[in-house]
């Protein structure tokens, strides 16, 4: 049976399955994704902010530093995928042993995916990725590979919800990048971020830049962070903004 959730349902449901541990995986008996997303719906992951900034003074040297992460669950259900009906289908699969064909799909997912003449993507850098080799700022690592059919793009995605990268991703499921996404899109961890009065504000776009898109000097990081209080005395904060998820 068809089993036609909704892509936040489906996101969702990656996030907060059960991946695994290991008694050489670091993270202990609640520190995995899967385990601290225990218990969360939709309405909450919906609930968080779509890019956060970790914000560090260094006393030693009078030094700000900023640290952003894109939220997975707003990037992956703010456009840029869709699900069909063969998403639907192949994501009804009920899920065995994992074939050596793609990342996180069983030899039943790999004989669907024949029979409807799915295909690697013409560029080789999608046979496969995982987004911790590009050191991208996302809240959550994703692994998968990129397909095609018929002329659209698909994504065969898995979530990493373990602690040790190496291991602890879900069984993928199928999406349809929407027609005017690119790769990129799916890849995204551009995001902005601003003070309470608005006065001063930076952007990543794989570096720090500010309002007039040039890189963001050290006096304007630091104007951002004591705007929101980061100083000697509050030397590690957190801040919302918003990622940048319009293609």
């Amino acid at each position: 049976m068809t089993n036609k959730l909704s892509i936040e349902q489906t996101i969702a449901n990656m996030m907060t399955e059960n991946t695994g541990s290991h008694m050489l995986d670091s993270g202990g008996s609640t520190g995995r994704n899967w385990q601290r997303n225990q218990g969360k719906t939709v309405e909450h992951f919906k609930s968080l902010p779509s890019a956060t900034a970790e914000i560090y003074y260094y006393e030693r040297n009078d030094h700000y530093e900023i640290s952003p992460c894109v939220n997975i669950f707003h990037l992956l259900t703010g456009g840029v995928l869709e699900l069909d009906d063969l998403c639907h289908e192949f994501n009804s699969i009920e899920v065995g042993e994992w074939s050596d064909v793609y990342y996180g799909v069983c030899w039943g997912g790999v004989g669907f995916l024949n029979k409807h003449d799915f295909e690697y993507t013409e560029d080789q850098r999608h046979y496969g990725f995982n987004t911790y080799n590009d050191s991208l700022n996302h809240s959550q690592v994703m692994q998968g590979n990129m397909l095609q059919r018929d002329g659209s793009t698909y994504v065969l995605l898995q979530i990493h919800g373990g602690a040790d990268v190496r291991g602890g991703y879900t069984d993928a499921k199928l999406f349809k990048l929407d027609d005017w996404a690119e790769f990129y899109n799916l890849m995204s961890d551009s995001c902005g971020f601003s003070s309470p009065d608005g006065h001063h504000g930076v952007a990543w776009h794989g570096e720090l830049i500010n309002e007039d898109g040039s890189s963001a000097s050290d006096d304007e990081i630091k104007a951002l962070a004591l705007a929101h209080g980061c100083n000697a005395d509050n030397p590690n904060i957190t801040i919302e903004g918003s990622a940048y998820l319009d293609f």
